[in-house]
């Protein structure tokens, strides 16, 4: 049965990419997903931008996106995956469409376009802030800077020049980091909790460190 699909599909590539040169033929893009199995969506979508002319492939991708997620939206985290590492200039439209398409996936797909295309996380993270819901903002950011932890800064400030974090809202939590979630929000089952005492003072007689610069 599998062979016989990916037989199916490779004909629809075939019949995609020698009809389609300066514009996306949506419909053989259609077709390429129409008779394949859901687990098969991330492959065909893949093959489907890989074989585009390079000068149609942003366009191409976007496309094969929309065919593949209303194929199967649970997919969509992985789609993303592989249409962002092979369009990574595109990547910042394609998460932002894909998580208007499949909001229950918003924080993987956030997770997956900013690991596929690092360079491009920030603005990634501003494109899904635009197109989502203010109370999911401090998701997508998250997700983002998880993905992508040592461009935490690069991040912070395309989210800051963009104009996309005003208008927020700082909230405290009276509990440790490790007690809270991803969102922010406290974990009722966590038993991190801060130190009821006060911590024991230490003392030391004055020294040096000879690691420091300024040591004598």
């Amino acid at each position: 049965m599998k062979t016989s699909t990916r037989l199916v599909v490779a004909a629809a590539f075939a019949v995609t990419f020698a009809t389609a040169s300066a514009s996306v033929d949506n419909k053989a893009i259609n077709d390429a997903f129409s008779n394949a199995p859901g687990a098969e969506v991330p492959f065909i979508a893949n093959k489907l931008v890989l074989k585009a002319n390079k000068a149609d492939q942003a366009e191409v991708a976007m496309a094969v996106l929309k065919a593949a997620i209303a194929k199967k939206p649970a997919a969509s985290v992985a789609v993303v995956s592989f249409i962002c590492s092979l369009v990574p200039e595109a990547a910042p439209g394609l998460a932002a469409e894909a998580a208007k398409l499949a909001p229950q996936y918003l924080k993987g797909i956030a997770r997956a376009a900013a690991k596929s295309a690092p360079a491009k996380a920030g603005e990634i993270a501003v494109a899904i802030v635009k197109v989502t819901n203010k109370s999911k903002h401090q998701a997508v950011y998250n997700s983002v800077v998880a993905a992508v932890p040592t461009l935490i800064n690069k991040v912070n400030q395309s989210v800051l020049s963009s104009g996309a974090a005003t208008g927020g809202t700082i909230t405290t939590a009276a509990s440790p980091i490790a007690a809270l979630n991803s969102d922010g929000s406290v974990n009722s089952a966590s038993s991190a909790a801060f130190p009821t005492t006060a911590p024991t003072a230490v003392t030391a007689a004055p020294g040096v460190d000879p690691k420091r610069y300024n040591a004598p």
